[in-house]
This record gives structure tokens, sequence and C-alpha cells, in this order.
């Protein structure tokens, strides 16, 4: 590293994408300080929550955020989600005397502007605020500037570890879409924008007929309610819930699937889907914008959102072997292999950072 970096990260302690940025940020021998108002194993500081409300607190925190810049003089602030962290960090003035690289991590500007006239200015005042912009897709890179124009921003996916790479070459990826029950992960949890339940509206059919066999998490805003609709439209079983399981088991769960499957309705660029397209999984998504950016539908499926006749028909089609399914696999892998690896997208970040600090304090 050309400059020693010294940050203060503003994100959510719970959150796998924190932990992990942290992590390789540390190895690569960035001074991380993690300030957080979720609670987490890696939160270094734990802000102080003043209300029920999250806006309201997001809000509050400013005068902490102020003070914790002034005792620790970080180089740099990064805070996470525009709408959350970015707000606070706005309202704190801790871009005063420090660059701001902001991270938008995609409900933050695709839906949160959409909530009210009031949550699209806080969006919007935040993006004012930052000295540069980090987004993971060219979709959402465009969606920023839409609300506001800024000639800084990167496009710089999350990227995975080398021991999902890995998994590819251990998996038998002849044997995908062969042996019955079929294994497809949907590893989003249970909240309205990842549209669930459509799934198995979808593929009740196949599942009660024991030719699938769909993990969700056991997590989420819906969850309850999910699991009593499983529990009616697919008696027989078929439907299995995991929980939230520390990165290195959640790497050696990945690998026993044979397909990814996403209904979201919005998204940037999804981390999960590029983690699966690493480890040899065949990707099945609904064609939405940021989902184009890595599967177009010669690379695996895109299918219409909310058409549960397109998605039967994607998985019965699948119970025959795609065509050249083998030469799919290998494509997705290098394709992240070469543009997707953590360690190399945040050396190019720490690479941002060096410049801002150097701009700054010359």
């Amino acid at each position: 590293m050309e400059v020693e970096v010294r940050v203060l990260l503003l994100a959510d302690g719970r959150s796998v994408h924190t932990v992990r940025y942290q992590r390789e940020l540390k190895r690569q021998g960035v001074e991380i300080i993690l300030a957080s108002l979720e609670r987490g194993e890696t939160v270094d500081v734990q802000l102080k929550k003043k209300s029920v409300s999250n806006s309201l607190n997001y809000f509050f925190v400013n005068r902490e955020i102020s003070e914790l810049v002034r005792k620790t003089d970080p180089d740099l602030v990064n805070p996470h989600f525009a709408s959350g962290y970015g707000f606070s960090t706005a309202v704190s003035r801790a871009g005063k005397n420090r660059p701001v690289i902001l991270h938008c991590l995609g409900s933050d500007i695709l839906v949160s502007p959409k909530k009210s006239v009031a949550h699209k200015r806080k969006v919007i005042f935040a993006l004012s605020k930052a000295s540069h912009i980090l987004v993971d897709s060219n979709f959402l890179a465009g969606k920023v500037s839409e609300l506001y124009k800024s000639a800084n921003i990167d496009v710089i996916p999350w990227g995975v570890e080398q021991e999902i790479l890995d998994l590819y070459d251990s998996k038998a990826k002849t044997e995908t879409a062969i042996a019955e029950p079929l294994k497809v992960l949907v590893p989003r949890p249970h909240n309205p924008v990842y549209n669930n339940l459509f799934i198995i509206e979808a593929l009740k059919e196949l599942i009660n007929k024991g030719r699938l066999s769909l993990f969700f998490p056991n997590w989420g805003d819906d969850r309850d309610k999910f699991k009593a609709e499983v529990s009616r439209l697919c008696p027989n079983g078929g439907v299995e819930y995991y929980d939230f399981k520390p990165r290195d088991e959640y790497i050696s769960f990945l690998g026993q699937f044979d397909i990814y499957l996403s209904a979201a309705y919005s998204d940037s660029s999804p981390a999960s889907l590029i983690e699966a397209m690493a480890a040899g999984l065949y990707p099945v998504a609904a064609d939405i914008p940021g989902v184009r950016e890595w599967l177009d539908g010669s690379n695996g499926v895109l299918y219409p959102p909310n058409d549960r006749g397109a998605l039967a028909d994607v998985f019965k089609k699948a119970m025959a072997r795609p065509d050249d399914l083998a030469g799919i696999l290998s494509a997705n892998h290098e394709r992240v292999k070469a543009t997707a690896v953590i360690s190399d997208n945040i050396k190019k970040t720490i690479e941002i950072m060096e410049r801002l600090i150097s701009g700054e304090r010359r």
C-alpha cells in the first residue's frame, strides 16, 4: 500500500457482506474501525439506538459519529447504504475534513427513494455529500446518476472468495440436472422483495412429485407466513430450511446444490448469484435489470417475473439436462474468476481510498 489507511466503516454489523468486506480490508493492511447500530461479533464501536424507528436512529446517531471521527481521526469515512449510514454521515458533516466513500447496496437506491419524497431527499443528500460512490453494477450506477449527477462513481462487484471458486473443481458437474430430486438453493430471506412464495406456487407440482428439493433460509419478515403456505401446498415435504451459518460452513453448504434460483423483484448485482456461478450451480433467475449483467439467457435461464408457468417449464426442461451444461458452468466460473474475486476487488477499492486520501491531504 502506498498510503497507510485508517478507515471508519459505518455499516450493518450483522451483515455477512460487512464482515467479509471488513475482514478482507484488514487482510490487505487497512486499519478498520467498524461502528454500527446493529450488534455483530466484529463490531468495534456499538452505536446507541435512541428510538424504535431505524429512520430516526440514522438521524440521531449523527452526533455520535461526529464525536467518533474526532476521537479516532480516520483518513476516510466509509458508510454503507445511502438511506442509512450514508445519510447519518452526511448529517454529521464527517466529510468536512476528510473523504467519504459511500457504498450503495441496492435497495437504498432502487427502493427507498420510492417510499416518499422525504426518503428520496435523504438519499440525494447522502449522495451529494460523498466524495466518491461505489456500486456493484452498471445498472445501479445508472440509477444513482438519475438521482444525483456525479462523475465519481465506480462499479466494483463484491466478489467471491477462493474457497467458492474451489467448489467448482470439487463438484461432480456433469451430474447436474440428471439426479432427481434436483437440489435447488433459494438463498434469499423471506422478505416481500424476494418473492419466495411465488416459487412454491410455481413449482408445487414438481415438489409434490418428489422431483425437486428446495432449500430456503430460516429467516425473514414473512418466514412464518411462508412456512404455513408451504405446509398447505407441499404437505409431503420437499422444502427445507437452513439456519444462518458461519461463512466457512455456508461455502461448504453451497457446494451441495445443483441449481440456484431467485424470484426477486428488485436487485442490483446479486452476490448470491455470482457465488452460485463461481461454484458451478446452474443459475435460474427472474429477468430483472441487475441480474442481466451476469445472466443473459445463454449462460443460465431468465424467466419473466411472476410467470408461474414459465418457471415450471424451466425446471421441466432442466430435468432433461440443458444443452452444453458443462460448457455453461465452466464459462460462468471463468467469468467470475476473471472479474469478481473479492481480494482483487478490495484491492481496487483500496486504490481508490489511497487516491482520495492523497488528494484530500495534500
